[in-house]
């Protein structure tokens, strides 16, 4: 009997090791795009492009960090598809206020809440881009 609870024991020690350990060492967590639209067309536009953007440049950010050698040519392709995005991006954001303005509380409201999301997800790719071309402190420190 004692056998057996000491192998309880054992175990859910082994199956909590072998969760939480993973899920601490993970480096970052993925921005979701809003599950609803905001029915304000422009703000709406301009979410969808920034999770555009946002996605691609995660994508990258995972291979690098994993390791993974990105040939040239994919780079270029995606830098070019970033820079697509964020000409998008520059199209929609005049509209922006003029469309919240006029939409109602609600849809305000919602659009508020979208526009915070890309927001983030804007961030990281902000920070992202900067390490990746500018370099980090830690590397101009070695050189």
């Amino acid at each position: 009997m004692k056998t057996k609870n000491s192998l309880n024991q054992l175990a859910v020690v082994v199956i909590l090791i072998l969760f939480l350990i993973p899920a601490s060492s993970w480096s970052q967590k993925r921005i979701k795009p809003p599950k609803r639209a905001s029915k304000v067309a422009s703000v709406d536009q301009f979410v969808n492009h920034s999770f555009d953007l946002y996605h691609k440049v995660f994508v990258y950010d995972s291979l690098v960090k994993a390791g993974v050698d990105v040939p040239s040519e994919i780079e270029d392709e995606l830098v070019e598809r970033a820079e697509q995005n964020i000409d998008s991006l520059w199209q929609v954001v005049p509209d922006i206020v003029d469309d919240i303005s006029d939409a109602s509380f609600m849809k305000q409201a919602k659009a508020t809440l979208n526009l915070n999301r890309a927001k983030k997800a804007l961030k990281f790719c902000s920070t992202t881009v900067k390490a990746y071309f500018m370099g980090t402190e830690e590397e101009e420190d070695d050189n």
